[in-house]
C-alpha cells in the first residue's frame, strides 16, 4: 500500500515540475489587410537574440525569408537557447483572413518573443519585431492566457531591386503573373533595412503592375497587416502523467474497499 501511495506522489510531483518548468504557446497568425505573408518565423528567448536592426544590414537568414518566403536559414542560424521554428504548412497566407498556427514549447527563461515574415507581394519587403517582445506574463500561466500583437510596420530588406517580374508569390495572393515573370530573378543591392511607410507604397516600383493588384488600396502608415495571438494551451506530457497518477489513486482507492 505504501509503495503504491510513494509512486503515485512521485507522478504527481514529476507532472507539477514539469509544467513549471516548460510552457506550451501556440502562436495563430492572421492576416488582416490586403497584402499575404510568407509562411512566418517566430521564436521565443532570453532577450539576447535580435532578427534585425533598422539601418543594419539583412544576414543571409533574413535576406532568403524577405525574398522567397523561406525561414530555414534563419531557424537554423538561431542561438540553442531560442525555440525557434518557421510555419509550415502554415503558410503562405493569403490577404483578408488567411490563418496558421505552430505550437512551442518555451522554457523559463524565454520571455522574449521576436517574429519575421515576408510581404507577398513584393522582392524583399517584411513584417518582424526589432526590440522583442515581453511575454512573460504567459510563461508558466495556465492555459487559456493570451496576447495579442497586431504588427503594422513594414520594411525593406535592401537586398533586391523591387520589380514585379521577379516577385515571387503573386498567384498566391490571386494575382497575375506579368509574361516573362522569374521569382528567382531579380537584381542584387547591397542597402541597409529601411521602414517602408506611406499610403500606395507599390506606386513608384518600376516595370509591369500586375493589372488585377489595386495598389492604392494598400497603406503602410502602421496599420496593423495581421493579427497575431499567443495563447497558453495543456503541455501533453504532463497531462498525461497527471492522467497517469490519477489513475494510480484510483487504483489504490479501489484496492481500500
Amino acid at each position: 500500500m505504501k509503495k503504491i501511495v510513494s509512486f503515485t506522489a512521485v507522478l504527481v510531483l514529476v507532472a507539477a515540475s514539469l509544467v513549471s518548468a516548460q510552457t506550451q504557446i501556440r502562436v495563430d497568425v492572421t492576416t488582416t489587410g490586403p497584402v499575404g505573408l510568407a509562411p512566418f518565423y517566430g521564436s521565443f528567448h532570453d532577450g539576447s537574440f535580435s532578427i534585425f536592426q533598422p539601418g543594419g544590414m539583412a544576414s543571409p537568414g533574413l535576406e532568403l525569408l524577405a525574398e522567397l518566403g523561406d525561414p530555414s536559414v534563419l531557424v537554423a542560424a538561431t542561438p540553442s537557447t531560442v525555440s525557434a521554428a518557421g510555419f509550415a504548412p502554415g503558410g503562405p497566407f493569403a490577404p483578408n483572413g488567411g490563418t496558421g498556427s505552430e505550437v512551442f514549447t518555451v522554457n523559463s527563461s524565454q520571455t522574449m518573443f521576436s517574429f519575421a515574415s515576408m510581404i507577398l507581394p513584393t522582392n524583399d519587403w517584411f513584417i518582424a519585431n526589432a526590440s522583442a517582445i515581453d511575454v512573460s506574463s504567459l510563461v508558466g500561466a495556465a492555459p487559456g492566457a493570451s496576447l495579442t500583437i497586431n504588427p503594422g510596420m513594414v520594411y525593406d530588406a535592401g537586398t533586391e531591386a523591387e520589380d514585379f517580374m521577379y516577385a515571387p508569390g503573386l498567384p498566391l495572393v490571386g494575382l497575375t503573373p506579368p509574361p516573362g515573370h522569374d521569382p528567382m530573378g531579380g537584381t542584387v543591392e547591397a542597402n541597409p533595412i529601411a521602414l517602408v511607410t506611406g499610403p500606395d507604397p507599390f506606386a513608384g516600383i518600376p516595370n509591369t503592375l500586375p493589372s488585377d493588384f489595386d495598389t492604392t488600396s494598400i497603406d503602410f502608415s502602421g496599420g496593423p497587416i495581421a493579427s497575431v495571438t499567443l495563447t497558453v494551451v495543456p503541455e501533453p506530457a504532463s497531462f498525461s502523467l497527471l492522467a497517469l497518477a490519477g489513475l494510480g489513486l484510483l487504483g489504490f482507492r479501489r484496492r481500500r474497499s
